[in-house]
C-alpha cells in the first residue's frame, strides 16, 4: 500500500464516506429524536454500503499499481453516491411519521452524499499517477531520473 499514490479525489470521497456513515449515528429527526438506524427501514444499511465503498475507493486506488481499477471503481463510487444523493433528499423531503422537523445530521449525510459524488468525479478526471513535477514510473513509484530514450537510426533500405 502506498499513501503517494492517492490524489484528491479519493481524500473528499474517503471522507465524505466516513462523514456520512457517522451521519447515520446522528438525530436526523426531532420530536422523537431518531438516528437514521431508528428512521429508516432499509435505506440505511444501503447508505452504510455506500459510505464503505467510499473509504473502500482510497484503499483500493493506495493498493494498486495502476490506475486502471481505481479510475473504474471511481465510476461505481460516484453512481452510488448519485444515489445516495437522491436517497437522502427524498429522505429530507418527506418526514417519517411522527417526526417533528429535520435534525442537522440529516444535512450532514446530504453533504456527505455530495461529496462522494464530487470526490468520485474528481477521482475520474485526475488520470495521473503523480503529482506535477515529480518523476515516476509507470505504476507511479518515484524515480530518480527519467528512462533515456535511445536513439536508433532508420534502417537503409
Amino acid at each position: 500500500m502506498d499513501l503517494r499514490r492517492l490524489r484528491a479525489g479519493e481524500w473528499i470521497t474517503a471522507a465524505c464516506g466516513v462523514a456520512l456513515l457517522v451521519s447515520l449515528f446522528l438525530p436526523w429527526y426531532d420530536a422523537p429524536r431518531l438516528t437514521a438506524w431508528e428512521a429508516l427501514a432499509a435505506l440505511d444499511v444501503l447508505l452504510a454500503l455506500v459510505a464503505a465503498c467510499a473509504v473502500a475507493f482510497l484503499l483500493l486506488t493506495a493498493g494498486q499499481r495502476v490506475p486502471a481499477v481505481p479510475i473504474a471503481f471511481s465510476v461505481l463510487v460516484t453512481y452510488a453516491g448519485i444515489a445516495a444523493v437522491i436517497l437522502v433528499a427524498g429522505r429530507a423531503l418527506s418526514l417519517p411519521d411522527g417526526a417533528g422537523g429535520r435534525e442537522w445530521g440529516l444535512w450532514l449525510a446530504l453533504a456527505a452524499a455530495v461529496g462522494i459524488v464530487a470526490g468520485g468525479l474528481v477521482g475520474m478526471r485526475d488520470e495521473r499517477l503523480s503529482r506535477p513535477g515529480e518523476l515516476t514510473d509507470q505504476a507511479g513509484s518515484p524515480v530518480a531520473a527519467p528512462p533515456e530514450i535511445e536513439d536508433i537510426s532508420a534502417p537503409r533500405p
